[in-house]
């Protein structure tokens, strides 16, 4: 899903169309499911311009470069957590990847992604509950923009891992400003503790390319091989 309005830099006062900037004002006001659900499916068809023209949003295209570098077999099964308008999953296309899956909860948004053509299988799915998938049938994983202000937190960690492989990869981005918040910094740790995760590498960067300094966590983790 789209990152949510505290992740929004300072686009300049008149570099979007107003149509664009009452979506963003729809943004700052959401409190519940039901706005959320119906900002996105009113915010769709102008999600992409909005975000990559007018906002500079360069997140999608950093994680598919991150997790290209960490499962290079284009013949892999990737599932895209949040896929939204699919992003990530046309930049992962762009560099070769040929069996991508995307989740997300709303149908206007995953209509826009089918419609790119960059995924095998899109699935309207709540990511905060149990995922109606098997164990263990993704190769790897990608996610840009969901782990953020008011979107989802680190609870759905542990069930994203199950639908994965031993060994998968994952690259991911967290807010800065939720790492402690919502809990990505503690569960990753435990992960990490109880060996589900064998290694997590974070770095700081830029969601935007013109944040004025790092405001996100660019992660890759891999689960655990099997001995």
């Amino acid at each position: 899903m789209p990152p949510a309005p505290t992740d929004l830099p300072d686009h300049g006062g008149g570099a979007l169309a107003a149509s664009d900037q009452d979506l963003l004002a729809r943004a700052y006001a959401l409190d519940s499911d039901a706005a959320s659900r119906a900002l996105y499916r009113d915010w769709a068809r102008s999600y992409d311009h909005t975000m990559l023209q007018g906002l500079q949003y360069q997140s999608p295209r950093l994680v598919a470069a991150l997790f290209a570098h960490a499962l290079p077999d284009k013949a892999a099964a990737v599932v895209d957590v949040g896929c939204g308008t699919g992003l990530v999953g046309r930049a992962l296309a762009e560099r070769g990847y040929r069996c991508i899956d995307g989740l997300d909860i709303s149908p206007e948004m995953l209509a826009v992604a089918r419609a790119s053509g960059a995924y095998r299988q899109l699935l309207g799915v709540d990511l905060t509950a149990p995922l109606p998938l098997a164990d263990g049938i993704y190769d790897g994983a990608v996610c840009a923009g969901t782990f953020t202000s008011g979107h989802i937190g680190a609870g759905c960690l542990r069930e994203l891992l199950r639908i994965l492989k031993p060994g998968a990869a994952f690259a991911f981005t967290v807010k800065m400003a939720v790492w402690e918040s919502m809990g990505f910094a503690h569960t990753l740790k435990a992960l990490q503790a109880t060996g589900t995760v064998e290694a997590l590498v974070r770095q700081a960067g830029a969601l935007y390319t013109n944040s004025a300094e790092p405001d996100g966590w660019f992660c890759v983790l891999h689960k655990r091989r099997k001995v």
